[in-house]
């Protein structure tokens, strides 16, 4: 580990990792990946997308057919007035969704110049980036991120031996903090590129082993973030991405590694079950989530995702879309997840306790079930 990071692999090895995390050159469309960073509002333009309103519209209609109600004015006018109030309606939540760059097409130079590889960085492609002055390196938050996940290698996992626990607490780089049956999961840990002075801080371990069968899901389905939840009061500039420098030509010569701070690290043992979006929720715009960060209704404005496969580690934040899949074959399933130390709530009835480790003082210990009404 060194002053600044503590990297899943060599800085010689970042490369290779960008591309495999590589779109494939049909997925790439220099005129798409030139406007991004930007909010779904402006990446879809004059588009009306249709998505999760379908009770207000026919709210609205109904109102048109009602004496009582003030919106018979309105009668009518359904392909004109009611047609616009809708897409206003509809599209709402479009300011509040950004679409952001694939980890792989983006980078530094050492003047901390952002770079884009619009047209990606296969064969001679990286020749043609895009130097981007006067904007952040650093992803952080809503409004300055431009980075939603990020591949940072690859893990091998332990024998399976039906454990499960879910956001048990430990100590970063101690592998003595965490239970005995779950100390084979260190090495795990150790590839996370957390930040070196993330090391002696509380952090939260979810493990969980099962055999699945095919047509289920091991974990949670349907679009989500995570904040709220144990993110809720956490402050978005505990979470941040910020690219390797390289070499300005796009040469693929790296000189040092991402940075991660906060947020997620993720795995599984099993291909195509996990599914994670390059988009930014933001998690302030009230309603937009639901109270355990549900987002289904906004599918149709985060464009397409990305399936994890097997041994696949990504690192996230705390806003970017995701979901569990189903699982295609039965079989047994091993799943990872590590969690920085910057969360707010701990969940006592759904979260698993470490005798070794205590909470925080500044965690809140909640009690009773999280998705009760």
């Amino acid at each position: 580990m060194d002053d600044e990071n503590a990297p899943a692999f060599d800085p010689q090895d970042l490369d290779r990792f960008r591309l495999q995390g590589h779109p494939s050159v049909d997925e790439i469309d220099p005129d798409k990946i030139r406007m991004l960073p930007a909010l779904a509002e402006d990446y879809y333009s004059n588009e009306i997308v249709m998505f999760g309103w379908e009770g207000i519209l026919k709210a609205v209609l109904s109102g048109t057919r009602d004496k009582q109600s003030p919106l018979k004015i309105l009668q009518e006018h359904e392909t004109t007035i009611v047609r616009e109030i809708y897409s206003y309606i509809a599209n709402q939540w479009a300011r509040h969704v950004k679409l952001t760059i694939p980890a792989a097409l983006v980078g530094q130079c050492h003047d901390r110049t952002r770079l884009r590889f619009n047209y990606g960085r296969l064969n001679d492609a990286g020749f043609r980036r895009e130097l981007i002055d006067d904007v952040n390196v650093t992803s952080n938050g809503f409004d300055d991120g431009f980075v939603a996940f990020s591949r940072c290698g690859r893990v091998v996992f332990p024998p399976p031996a039906n454990r499960n626990v879910n956001m048990l607490p430990f100590i970063f780089g101690s592998k003595e903090s965490l239970p005995d049956d779950l100390q084979c999961y260190h090495t795990l840990i150790e590839q996370c590129p957390y930040m070196a002075d993330e090391v002696g801080k509380v952090g939260y371990l979810t493990v969980h082993e099962s055999y699945v069968d095919a047509t289920k899901a091991q974990r949670r389905e349907g679009l989500h973030i995570e904040s709220p939840g144990v993110f809720q009061d956490a402050p978005e500039d505990q979470t941040s991405f910020e690219p390797a420098v390289e070499h300005p030509w796009g040469m693929g010569v790296m000189f040092g590694t991402d940075r991660y701070e906060g947020g997620i690290f993720m795995a599984s043992s099993v291909s195509n079950t996990s599914e994670v979006w390059d988009a930014l929720v933001d998690k302030n715009y009230p309603g937009i989530v639901d109270k355990h960060g549900g987002c289904e209704y906004l599918r149709p404005l985060i464009g397409k995702g990305t399936k994890l496969q097997a041994g696949e580690l990504i690192w996230m934040t705390d806003c970017t879309p995701h979901e569990a899949l189903l699982q295609e074959t039965s079989g047994y399933r091993q799943f990872f997840r590590v969690v920085s130390p910057y969360v707010s709530h701990w969940y006592a009835d759904h979260n698993t306790s470490n005798p070794k480790v205590d909470l925080p003082k500044s965690v809140k210990i909640v009690k009773g079930n999280k998705f009760a009404k």
